[in-house]
């Protein structure tokens, strides 16, 4: 299959779990992540927010705030198709930006990526060695280029496949996380 095909595949698949699945799986990998030491470690974090049934994070995001560790999400520039991430302390703050992702407002200045510590990334699919099929603009790419901080593919375990389709741009993750743990 190529890109496209396994997209429209992982989408459809992602959207077939019921609402109850969805939080269940979801709650795990939370708890998987903030049990972690790359979660305990870590100060600077840039999360997402969650679209289209991708996993949900709102436990670890409320759980990481409440351990003081600084928050960002992403803010899409569609024109530059590029991200940008900007520090969040109130999830209740936020409001849909392009693709009706909800987004912090941009009265900050945006971090860095070679300022985090950790990059919690979401993906349509994964493989075995850890590379990523996203939606296919290539947004986390170009911004995963910009940083040595530990990126962990966030997915569920039937989004594992084992082998993607790679183009030379793409980036690579340190880690997946799913409900069955890290590999």
């Amino acid at each position: 299959m190529d890109k496209k095909e396994l997209r429209k595949k992982f989408k459809d698949l992602r959207e077939s779990l019921s609402e109850k699945e969805w939080f269940e799986y979801s709650k795990s990998i939370c708890q998987k992540l903030i049990d972690s030491s790359f979660f305990k470690n870590s100060q600077r974090i840039a999360f997402y927010y969650p679209v289209n049934k991708e996993v949900n994070l709102t436990i670890a995001i409320e759980e990481a705030l409440k351990q003081g560790k600084e928050i960002f999400l992403p803010k899409t520039h569609l024109k530059e198709k590029r991200l940008s991430f900007h520090k969040v302390t109130d999830l209740a703050r936020l409001s849909p930006g392009v693709f009706g992702i909800f987004e912090p407002p941009s009265i900050d200045s945006p971090i860095e990526a070679c300022e985090l510590d950790l990059i919690l990334v979401p993906g349509l699919a994964f493989d075995l060695k850890k590379y990523r099929l996203g939606y296919g603009g290539g947004f986390y790419d170009r911004f995963l280029k910009e940083t040595k901080a530990l990126k962990i593919g966030i997915a569920f375990s039937f989004q594992i496949i084992e082998k993607l389709p790679q183009d030379p741009w793409d980036e690579k993750m340190d880690y997946i996380l799913t409900e069955e743990g890290f590999f």
